[in-house]
C-alpha cells in the first residue's frame, strides 16, 4: 500500500511539472512580434534613379529596376512616382565595380574559370519633411561570381562578358536587398 501511494505522488508531482513546463513554454511566446519594433520615420519613398560613376557595365537601369523591385516586395513603405509626393527620397550612386579571379583552369593557369565581381554603391535618404538627411553617403557593397567555364557548351567556355551579363541581375538584386535593409532598419 505504502508503494502504490508513493507512485500516485510521483505522477502528481510529474503532471504538476510538466503542465508547469508547458505553460511556461506557451506564456514565452505570447507576446512575440516578427519584426523589429523601432518604427519608420516615413510612409512613403522616392527612389532616384542611380547614378553610375563605376565601370560597371549596363549597371544603372539594372540596379534601378530591381531596387524598386525589392522595396516593393517588402511593403513597409509606399513607392511614389513623384519627388513632390514623399516623404523620404533615396539617392543611390553605384561607386566601383572590380573583378578579379576566384579558380583558374586547371590545364591552363592564366585563363580564369570564374571571377568575383563586386560593385560598390554609396546612399544616402533625404527627409523631405525636415530638409535634412537621415543618413548621407552610406557604403554597400555586394559580390558575386561569374563563371566561365560552362561544360554544356560545345567548347567548355563562355565569354567573360557573357558571364558577365549573367552575373549582373545577381549582383543587382544582392546590392538592393542590402540598400533596402539599410533604408528599413532602425539606424
Amino acid at each position: 500500500m505504502h508503494t502504490t501511494s508513493q507512485q500516485s505522488t510521483s505522477v502528481r508531482a510529474l503532471l504538476f511539472f510538466g503542465t508547469i513546463l508547458v505553460l511556461g513554454l506557451l506564456s514565452g511566446c505570447a507576446n512575440y512580434q516578427l519584426g523589429s519594433s523601432a518604427g519608420i520615420p516615413f510612409q512613403s519613398l522616392y527612389i532616384k534613379p542611380a547614378t553610375n560613376h563605376s565601370f560597371a557595365p549596363q549597371a544603372q537601369p539594372i540596379i534601378s529596376a530591381q531596387l524598386r523591385e525589392t522595396f516593393i516586395r517588402d511593403a513597409r513603405v509606399k513607392l511614389v512616382a513623384h519627388e513632390q509626393d514623399a516623404d523620404a527620397v533615396l539617392y543611390v550612386d553605384l561607386t566601383e565595380y572590380d573583378s578579379n579571379a576566384a579558380a583558374r583552369n586547371s590545364n591552363d593557369t592564366v585563363r580564369a574559370n570564374s571571377f568575383n565581381i563586386r560593385l560598390s554603391a554609396e546612399i544616402s535618404l533625404y527627409d523631405q519633411h525636415k530638409g535634412c538627411y537621415l543618413f548621407q553617403e552610406r557604403a554597400i557593397r555586394a559580390s558575386t561570381i561569374a563563371y566561365t567555364g560552362n561544360p554544356h557548351t560545345e567548347g567548355g567556355i563562355i565569354s567573360y562578358q557573357q558571364s558577365e551579363r549573367q552575373a549582373m541581375p545577381l549582383l543587382a538584386r544582392e546590392l538592393a536587398r542590402q540598400i533596402t535593409d539599410e533604408v528599413l532598419s532602425p539606424w
